[in-house]
């Protein structure tokens, strides 16, 4: 006893723990020792249960002293004030073949509570948990020891806390330290709701929730009232799992329990909504929050927004930013970055540029994120002079322009074939620090490609190499398009041969992009070459795609019939091209007034392979049926498209209407015309000339007419159609007809107004109208000012001048002009080229 508190002028802190016997060979010798069992690996047997100081033994082991319980308690009694020593003495006790009992543990865990040694208490449970193996781990003996102790109220929460957290530290199943809890708790050994949070933590963090789920059950049943702490645990813990049912019933045992939700639950409530995508009821959740006065950040915002943008509702997103600026909460760059790209994606620039400059404004430095999805939007409208003014004003406001930033300037660049400028920017890029990769040169070259400067992307590529970056296989297939396009047969060997080399071995998409490149080229023959060389090696998919590209080079080239025959060959093997392949087939066939032909390749791919046309080529075809006059033909196809469930759209709405209206089975038109509309299908500007025509030549009763025009004009306002030419062209002549004359003169007049330029049929209608009201003079100032604006009259409108001639003298000025513009008709007539000059 005298050496230990000797030692303690050279041991200021807790000593450390010392080499242990196994624990279970000493509840073999002794009944009395407090039994603790658990599962698990035995860990580290040198583990430090006191406060870290460095461990020292203070018995040396060949002098042993017979101990009892009895003097171990009163020596740890009289080195109560000094833990530290304490813990060494206990631990040189056991290494000496003491085996500590009820007495013993009760003793230490004692001195650690006066001296409030949490972390050396935890040490010392996690040794101990740690070194047994028996699942139905009983401390009711040594809690009633302490409860019987001179240790006040206090030791036995402190000793819980203590215990649970030790199962944390030896990284412990959370259902064992769940099991210790229900045990000590039926004993009636509860712990404070703080140590109940920490096992509610531990539990939930482990993601069983049927654990958790017992345990709140328990302390309830244990009368432990949970804190807003215990249910946040709760609420955090199902929407981590994603079970907002759970978690709303949580929320409804606080308002039960009268415990009002903080910020922290409604946030980790949110956070989880919006992990589950569940937007609306977030919104709804936030406007609560404000409702509720909680205080909001711009970070819930952006949770919201964030969805909402991704799905492209920008309406709600935008009003989510009105709501941040009317609670005073500032948007960051975040909050636009997500609003800019959404209108970008969505093709909205206009109102993307708007919110950038409103970004601006408030002094918020875009990131290079937004600027990228600028410049990316203006390259994919074609916009690409606009996007080389932003990023001329990006560099001037000294913004951070990333290498995405400048590979996207550089692609502008080439694309408008500004060449020059983009090598410069390369350079530029060096200087700044940012080094070019294979996405800035692949730019490079398909912008050299383009301007057919073959021997520069060459150089281009020669450079990748010179810096140390390698070729991808979007590198090559630009090359290879460019030298195909070019017709430079051996170049595109020689690279083929590269790519073998530097271990982009050709695929079948390589092969495939040769073949059609040679086409575009005109180098069929060579695309031949290449289609018989590898046609052989392939089968299944592969020989369907080089197939398919061969047809599809042949009709780039006008090589209907080849590709026809093609086709055929391939499908008597009992194949198919694809369907992109087949469907520009039969449009070429279509075009080529081959419809027979057309409607076989149509017939093979339904009833051999089940494969449907697509949309647009069906149009096609049923126009070429109503370009012959085959209406039945047309209504044939038409009926097919919708029994293949394929979607009709208004090009082939209109075209029938205008083949129906053509032969005179107007109430067909208008029947089709109504079918379109139950069908969801929007009519256009077409759609209404084509009636509005028919309109006024039908002559059908007043009252049928005033219905049809009715439907007409309520049409056109629904769908806020705005008219083109061709339909003011149909209203002038159709009001003249019906001698309405001023409301002719008022449709040409706010054609005009619109920018629209009158054409002649427009003019003639009018001049024609002015005439069969006996209004000569407007008719010839009309004539005049068509002939003025570079028009020339038409046949049909020197018919109408000369009827009026006939009838009266007329100015012989005006009659001389006559004259000549119709010499000069006679010309045209002969010589068709110069028509349309």
């Amino acid at each position: 006893m005298h050496r230990y508190l000797k030692s303690e002028l050279v041991v200021n802190c807790s000593i450390g723990l010392l080499k242990v016997s196994p624990f279970l060979e000493i509840i073999k010798q002794k009944n009395t020792f407090f039994r603790f069992f658990s599962s698990g690996a035995m860990l580290n047997q040198n583990l430090d249960y006191s406060s870290g100081e460095d461990k020292q033994s203070f018995v040396p082991p060949q002098k042993i002293c017979p101990l009892d319980s009895t003097q171990v308690c009163n020596n740890l009694h009289n080195l109560g004030t000094n833990p530290s020593v304490a813990v060494a003495y206990f631990k040189d006790c056991e290494n000496h073949g003491f085996c500590h009992d009820i007495s013993t543990y009760t003793a230490i865990i004692l001195i650690l509570f006066n001296s409030n040694q949490k972390s050396s208490l935890v040490s010392l449970f996690s040794y101990l948990i740690s070194l047994n193996t028996n699942p139905a781990l009983q401390f009711s003996s040594l809690f009633s020891s302490l409860l019987q102790s001179s240790g006040g109220p206090g030791l036995v929460s402190f000793t819980l806390d203590c215990l649970f957290k030790s199962y944390s530290t030896c990284k412990r199943a959370p259902q064992e330290a769940a099991n210790v809890f229900v045990h000590l708790g039926k004993q009636g050994f509860l712990p404070t709701v703080s140590s109940c949070n920490f096992l509610l933590n531990f539990v939930g963090d482990a993601g069983d929730l049927g654990t958790l789920n017992s345990l709140f059950e328990h302390m309830t049943e244990f009368s432990i009232n949970p804190d807003i702490y215990s249910f946040t645990i709760l609420i955090k813990s199902f929407l981590n799992a994603k079970q907002l049912d759970k978690a709303d019933w949580v929320l409804k045992l606080m308002e039960q329990a009268g415990t009002i939700p903080n910020r922290l639950i409604y946030f980790t409530y949110l956070s989880a909504m919006c992990a589950c995508k569940k937007y609306d009821p977030s919104d709804q959740l936030l406007q609560a929050m404000i409702k509720e006065g909680v205080q909001v950040s711009p970070l819930d915002f952006n949770m919201v927004i964030h969805g909402f943008c991704e799905e492209l509702k920008l309406k709600e997103a935008e009003e989510l930013l009105q709501t941040m600026s009317k609670e005073n909460v500032p948007p960051d760059h975040d909050t636009y970055s997500y609003l800019i790209r959404a209108y970008c994606e969505k093709g909205n620039l206009v109102k993307a540029l708007d919110l950038y400059n409103e970004m601006t404004s408030r002094g918020i430095a875009p990131t290079s994120v937004i600027l990228t999805h600028l410049l990316h939007s203006f390259r994919k409208l074609g916009m690409n002079r606009e996007a080389l003014k932003y990023f001329e004003e990006f560099k001037k406001k000294g913004l951070e322009l990333d290498k995405v930033l400048y590979s996207i300037a550089i692609d502008v660049h080439c694309r408008i074939g500004l060449m020059r400028e983009a090598m410069g920017l390369i350079q530029e890029m060096r200087i700044n620090g940012l080094d070019p990769d294979t996405v800035t040169y692949t730019c490079l070259i398909a912008g050299f490609c383009h301007k057919r400067e073959i021997v520069s992307a060459q150089k281009a590529l020669a450079e990748m190499f010179k810096w140390g970056l390698k070729p991808d296989r979007i590198t090559y297939k630009v090359l290879l398009s460019g030298f195909c396009r070019n017709g430079l047969v051996s170049a595109v060997y020689d690279l083929l041969e590269q790519m073998s080399v530097q271990g982009f071995a050709p695929s079948i998409d390589t092969h495939c992009l040769v073949i059609e490149g040679f086409c575009k080229g005109n180098r069929v023959d060579d695309a031949e070459v290449m289609f018989k060389s590898v046609e052989q090696s392939i089968d299944g998919i592969n020989r369907t795609r080089v197939f398919s590209s061969m047809v599809s080079g042949y009709l780039c080239q006008g090589y209907t019939a080849r590709a026809h025959e093609l086709f055929l060959r391939f499908s008597q093997q009992g194949n198919l091209i694809d369907k992109r392949s087949c469907g520009k087939l039969v449009v070429e066939l279509c075009n080529e007034g081959n419809v027979g032909s057309a409607c076989n390749v149509v017939n093979v791919m339904f009833r051999e392979h089940q494969v449907v046309l697509d949309e647009f080529s069906y149009g096609k075809l049923i126009a070429a049926f109503c370009e012959r006059g085959d209406l039945s033909g047309a209504n044939f196809w038409y009926e097919n498209m919708m029994k293949n469930g394929v979607q009709l759209n208004v090009f082939i709405y209109t075209t029938l209407m205008n083949s129906y209206c053509r032969v005179g089975r107007v109430e067909d038109a208008w029947k089709l015309y109504y079918e379109m509309l139950c069908a969801g299908v929007h009519p256009d500007v077409v759609s209404f000339t084509v009636l509005l025509d028919s309109f006024f030549k039908e002559k059908t009763k007043v009252k049928k007419k005033e219905k049809l025009w009715k439907n007409l004009n309520e049409g056109m306002e629904k769908y806020k159609i705005e008219l083109d030419v061709i339909c003011y062209t149909v209203l002038i002549d159709g009001q003249c007809k019906m001698g309405y004359l001023n409301h002719a003169q008022q449709l040409f007049e706010e054609m005009l107004s619109k920018n629209l330029r009158p054409d002649g049929p427009a003019y003639t209608a009018l001049i024609n109208g002015y005439c069969s009201q006996g209004k000569i003079e407007k008719a010839q100032a009309l004539f005049q000012e068509m002939v003025d604006s570079g028009l020339r009259p038409d046949p049909v409108a020197f018919s109408v001048l000369d009827k009026v001639e006939r009838c009266r003298e007329t100015d012989v000025e005006f009659k001389l002009l006559q004259r000549i513009l119709s010499a000069q008709m006679l010309i045209d007539s002969r010589n068709p080229s110069m028509l349309g000059g």
